[in-house]
């Protein structure tokens, strides 16, 4: 199935399920929202329960992979950082404000087993990226507090959404999200100044989704392939100059993708260096396979 074929379908869902709730959706709805046959849709998808798997990847590795590349910016203040990506998850909610309405007041008994394992997934990979985001802005005193300060952090994000979503109220969201983060300044320090205070979650009585592998996003778009082997070479236990050299070439190959007018020279080398390590040849190869990045390599 094409990407736009694909995205077109997961449109119409998004549509039929924020009018109707998930449980008083249909794959028919959701067919004629797309102008296709029923029968056509189940070649794509064999049931609205996939489809809504299929729509929670889809949002969550597209800001995930935002917000991994945000955090890897050397260029940018940690602190700065930290307040755009809050910034950019209320913005992300408010874009998807119908789907968010739907989630908020559907009934969670109507998402299947495999559903509700998922999204328990996809929220535990946020979590541990904000957890790293935290020891980076506040330093390793605050990382027996870090999980709790990222649940403190999702609820105030949840209320203030339902707030603009369900109730229509006005607020900024810069300065909302300049708020967000001076409450979590706040929240930090007292935390890590505080004699006696022991966090309320740890390894002991994690939620099982914190436990498990955090999945990778599933795209295959430039930022989450480079995402990935950014991942990748986190885990591939190299050292010195050699560990050096891949991050080098995942960094100079993200950048120059990023420019105005990518170099050809550079974004050859790049990806030549990549295909040459095992560990990352399969992700390697798949960038180099995209069509914007084929250009580059005629």
């Amino acid at each position: 199935m094409s990407n736009d074929r694909k995205q077109e379908i997961m449109d119409a869902a998004i549509h039929v399920f924020s009018r109707k709730g998930f449980n008083g959706s249909t794959m028919q709805d959701i067919a004629e929202g797309c102008g296709m046959s029923k029968a056509t849709l189940y070649q794509h998808y064999k049931s609205k329960d996939q489809l809504l798997l299929s729509i929670f990847h889809m949002i969550n590795d597209r800001l995930y992979v935002k917000l991994q590349a945000m955090m890897k910016q050397g260029d940018v203040n940690s602190a700065d950082s930290l307040r755009h990506q809050i910034e950019l998850q209320l913005q992300d909610s408010l874009a998807h404000r119908d789907l968010i309405r739907m989630l908020i007041t559907e009934n969670p008994n109507s998402y299947t087993e495999e559903v509700l394992k998922a999204s328990g997934a996809l929220r535990g990979r946020m979590i541990r990226h904000f957890e790293q985001m935290f020891k980076t802005v506040y330093g390793p005193r605050i990382e027996p507090f870090a999980v709790d300060l990222v649940f403190s952090m999702f609820s105030l994000l949840e209320q203030y959404s339902v707030l603009m979503i369900l109730e229509n109220v006005a607020i900024g969201v810069s300065e909302l999200s300049l708020y967000i983060l001076k409450l979590l300044d706040y929240m930090a320090d007292g935390l890590m100044k505080e004699d006696g205070v022991k966090p309320i979650l740890g390894e002991h009585n994690y939620p099982e989704y914190l436990r498990s592998e955090m999945p990778e996003p599933e795209t295959d778009s430039v930022e989450g392939l480079i995402c990935r082997m950014y991942r990748s070479a986190d885990l591939l236990g190299k050292s010195g100059k050699e560990e050096q050299d891949v991050r080098d070439s995942i960094l100079m190959l993200d950048n120059e993708l990023k420019s105005q007018s990518p170099r050809r020279i550079i974004v050859q080398g790049m990806l030549h260096n990549l295909l040459l390590i095992q560990e990352l040849s399969e992700l390697a190869g798949r960038l180099a396979a995209l069509p914007k990045i084929k250009s580059y390599l005629a």
